[in-house]
């Protein structure tokens, strides 16, 4: 390759219309799985929880979060959404809310995700330490990677970064949400939940999807 055609590929210009286009291809898949209405959806319930629970405890904040979640689930079922993914939606509402009576706290409807936020920070730690980043075997699976890479090195690399990122996203969580569930501080520990829950998932899976989208793009282009 000259160095013209080396101008051309690694052209700034260029890899900035094709990171647009891939964020808008992205984005138009995601509005037409009516992503944007299943965040609102799924955190209704949980605001329900917070409203009953600042107003009139933890029972009270269950009742509100299940009925939303029923009522929701009937909306979405009449609009034409699959049953699995209304009965799913509505089973982590009941599982949620079944910790709160187990416990016999308010802060147990977080338990979960606490529980979870742990869980993913262990295993991508685990899998930078034994060097077989958890999102390669990911993408492989979900075949966002090919299963014979034509440079195996460097897609290993990419996806130590990645890994690294995920790993920071879940430590994250687990440096908020672990002291605000231990102090009890069952409101800041619902907000936070809301806000960097569901929706900044939703961005990280996004973000990871351009991430090894654009990176083997740009590999193919300079081959």
């Amino acid at each position: 390759m000259n160095s013209d055609d080396q101008r051309e590929v690694l052209d700034p210009g260029d890899s900035l219309a094709e990171s647009r286009g891939v964020v808008a291809e992205m984005w138009g898949k995601f509005r037409a799985m009516h992503g944007p209405q299943h965040i609102l959806d799924g955190a209704a319930p949980a605001i329900g929880f917070l409203i009953g629970y600042s107003a009139a405890g933890a029972e009270v904040g269950v009742f509100v979060a299940i009925l939303i979640a029923v009522v929701l689930g009937a909306v979405r079922l009449m609009r034409g959404d699959s049953v699995r993914v209304v009965a799913g939606a509505v089973l982590i509402i009941l599982v949620f809310s079944l910790f709160v009576e187990i416990t016999g706290e308010g802060r147990g409807f977080y338990l979960p995700e606490v529980a979870l936020s742990v869980v993913m920070t262990v295993l991508f730690g685990a899998t930078l330490l034994t060097g077989k980043p958890l999102s390669y075997t990911v993408s492989r699976r979900i075949r966002l990677e090919p299963a014979e890479p034509a440079d195996a090195a460097a897609r290993l690399r990419l996806h130590r970064r990645i890994t690294l990122a995920w790993f920071v996203f879940w430590a994250a969580h687990v440096a908020v949400m672990v002291p605000l569930y231990l102090a009890d501080k069952v409101v800041l520990l619902g907000t936070f939940a809301l806000v960097f829950g569901k929706p900044a998932l939703v961005v990280m899976l996004a973000l990871t999807w351009l991430w090894v989208r654009s990176k083997a793009a740009v590999r193919a282009g300079a081959a």
